[in-house]
């Protein structure tokens, strides 16, 4: 896996604790954190996809939103708001465009996760 760049330990552990196989990569002159394998709830069109992070000016800097590939969508068929294309290592990732209230020296990149699988989550309870 490639490691084109480092992460702070905290960063590392949280990754690590996922159990699943993870990159950083720079694409464009963009950091990215490529999780592979990140498990997607039943109720979407696959069990598991690859969830990229935008680092960027993390740390301090915010993180707010991630990206899929293959692209989601709903095992039902409606629609998922707030989606567009993106890019990343040569491949076409889907945008879950979310924002939240970035907590400089709170928030991190495991609670960025966290809000990820609750962006899933609540997904699928809508409609």
């Amino acid at each position: 896996m490639r490691r084109e760049f480092e992460l702070g330990p905290e960063d590392v552990r949280a990754l690590d604790a996922l159990g699943l196989t993870w990159e950083t990569v720079r694409d464009g002159g963009v950091r990215w954190i490529l999780i592979h394998d990140h498990p997607i709830p039943a109720g979407f069109s696959h069990l598991t996809a690859c969830a990229a992070i935008r680092i960027d000016t993390y740390p301090p800097g915010i993180i707010d939103m991630v990206y899929f590939y293959p692209p989601l969508a709903r095992s039902d068929g409606k629609a998922i708001n707030n989606l567009s294309v993106l890019q990343i290592d040569g491949k076409a990732f889907q945008q879950w465009s979310r924002h939240y209230g970035w907590r400089s020296g709170i928030d991190t990149l495991c609670s960025h996760l966290r809000r990820v699988r609750a962006w899933l989550k609540h997904e699928l309870r809508k409609r």
